[in-house]
């Protein structure tokens, strides 16, 4: 009778490995198109923001075609004030940078 118990108990064994085996296959299987669906993801998203960037892009360029003349304009006017204007500005963008 021990013998029996040997050989069902390997059998059993031998089941629970193969059980193993195909579970183990499934999930390699799903850990790929996981991956597979994360790269797509990621993919799109880099898509819509390179959109909206060429699309940013597009518009700051219309916006300055467009507003030259009337910046040109105003220098012409006014140097002095322009000159001011543009030394605040760098020293605004010189102390966020230089921020510690």
């Amino acid at each position: 009778m021990a013998f029996w118990r040997r050989r069902s108990r390997g059998r059993n064994i031998e089941a629970r490995l193969e059980a193993l085996r195909a579970d183990l296959l499934a999930l390699q299987h799903d850990v790929r198109g996981l991956a597979q669906s994360a790269g797509d993801a990621a993919s799109d998203i880099v898509r819509s923001t390179n959109r909206a960037a060429e699309y940013a892009l597009d518009n700051v360029g219309e916006w300055t075609g467009d507003n030259i003349g009337s910046l040109e304009e105003s220098v012409r006017r006014q140097p002095l004030v322009a000159i001011i204007l543009s030394i605040g500005a760098g020293a605004l963008i010189a102390a966020l940078f230089l921020r510690r």
